[in-house]
């Protein structure tokens, strides 16, 4: 592994922008694969915990509880996150409360679309509720930050 006090990181990012992002290529020339998010699927330890998180705080809405087709003890769980994209959960009761650790293959964290006044929502309902959040930016733009009760990090954001 190379030393990294020896990489500019600078240029490597702007090796990566040239290499795969080339501003010379005509708009639309290059189409993105996929539609969009479908879902994300994501592993919760409290299904009424983590329902009562995303609804409640985040304002989203259940819209499907089905079983997990892998294991039949486990439940899936849709949150409709707007703009036609789902949050996904699962819970495993057979499997125990053991969590994941970070790092390569885990994910860091969900960032999620607002509006200026849904962000400010967002803000007001942790505030009233004392969930332990972090704001980069102000009350009606910017980007806050709170973990939800499995400790996944989640960002409402106005994309500045």
């Amino acid at each position: 592994m190379p030393d990294t006090q020896d990489i500019d990181y600078d240029a490597r990012r702007a090796a990566l922008v040239e290499k795969y992002a080339p501003s010379n290529a005509p708009a639309g020339s290059n189409p993105v694969g996929t539609g969009g998010v479908d879902h994300l699927a994501l592993i919760c330890s409290d299904l009424e915990k983590t329902i009562e998180f995303y609804t409640q705080v985040l304002g989203m809405r259940l819209a499907k509880v089905i079983p997990n087709r892998d294991e039949p003890s486990s439940t899936h769980i849709f949150l409709d996150m707007g703009g036609g994209n789902m949050l996904a959960f699962f819970d495993f009761p057979k499997k125990g409360p053991a969590k994941t650790q970070r790092g390569i293959g885990s994910m860091h964290h969900v960032a999620l679309k607002g509006t200026p006044e849904q962000y400010a929502a967002v803000v007001k309902t942790a505030r009233e509720r004392g969930i332990e959040h972090d704001v980069h930016g102000g009350e009606t733009k910017g980007s806050i930050y709170m973990r939800d009760p499995d400790d996944i990090l989640v960002e409402v954001t106005t994309g500045y």
